[in-house]
């Protein structure tokens, strides 16, 4: 029994002068890649690809369960029949919150702001669309949801083919001896001009949506 005692006595004498070590942190939220750094620069890079039309390869970027969520060509369908409003305009970040393998960020486009998710997955930050988006493209199909764009005018005008145009011939040069003529030929009238009319504006256009998919 006195051997037993100095036996405890010994453990707890070791244990408090060498307490166990804290587990390390989880090294999926550490490191340069959850920097705030790393995920603006993902973003930034997402947003511009979104921003300057290629669907496809903004969709490249989105989570894997995102990607279930609607195919890739589909996607692309559905911005060729319901395009931004405002391609080519850009965004800016204006804050990043980085917790552990999840991001937020915010950012704006002209006068508008939103906030866009991210997860780190597979070694790379990726796109998570929002609830409402998720519900849209698990409930409705394409063509829905392009009808339902289009009826609240957040769809802009898709890409025309301008009609091919003839060259425009320079305009005569009359001689600097007119021939003689029997007749006096009359003044020619250069044709009237109208002055130029500006185009017509809409006093209620539809507000100008960021970012609709």
């Amino acid at each position: 029994m006195v051997l037993g005692l100095l036996i405890g006595a010994a453990i707890i004498v070791f244990t408090v002068l060498n307490p166990p070590s804290s587990p390390a942190s989880s090294p999926s939220t550490q490191g340069p890649d959850h920097s705030e750094t790393s995920v603006r620069q993902a973003a930034q890079l997402m947003l511009d690809t979104y921003a300057s039309g290629s669907y496809g390869d903004f969709w490249d970027m989105w989570g894997t369960e995102a990607q279930g969520l609607i195919a890739r060509e589909e996607y692309v369908r559905l911005f060729q029949l319901c395009p931004q409003r405002i391609p080519g305009t850009s965004f800016t970040i204006t804050k990043v919150t980085v917790t552990g393998d999840n991001a937020s960020v915010q950012a704006t486009r002209l006068s508008e702001a939103a906030t866009f998710d991210f997860l780190f997955e597979s070694g790379s930050w990726r796109s998570v669309p929002s609830p409402d988006l998720r519900q849209e493209y698990q409930s409705k199909t394409v063509d829905q949801m392009v009808q339902e764009r289009q009826a609240a005018g957040t769809c802009g005008a898709a890409a025309a083919t301008p009609p091919a145009t003839s060259p425009v011939p320079p305009p005569a040069t009359p001689p600097a001896t007119p021939p003689a003529t029997s007749e006096t030929a009359p003044p020619v009238t250069p044709p009237a001009t109208s002055p130029a009319t500006p185009p017509a504006t809409s006093e209620t256009a539809p507000p100008v949506t960021l970012f609709t998919g």
